[in-house]
């Protein structure tokens, strides 16, 4: 678990506030390339999971992890 940022500014949680992330790799699927089982092809973007209440919040650009 850590903190980070995006866009210049610390990320939270919009639910409780929390402040520690887990940070994921997810794949973003679209239906086309589903479609032709090319799921593969398909771009990845960072899923930041709260540690407090499970929320997710989604970034196509990977946020910084702010060292502390």
């Amino acid at each position: 678990p850590g903190r980070f940022a995006a866009g210049g500014r610390a990320v939270s949680c919009g639910h409780c506030g929390g402040a520690e992330f887990v940070a994921r790799e997810a794949q973003l699927n679209t239906w086309r390339l589903t479609m032709l089982d090319l799921d593969w092809m398909n771009r990845t973007g960072t899923a930041l999971i709260c540690t407090n209440c499970g929320l997710i919040r989604w970034f196509a650009k990977e946020p910084a992890r702010i060292q502390e």
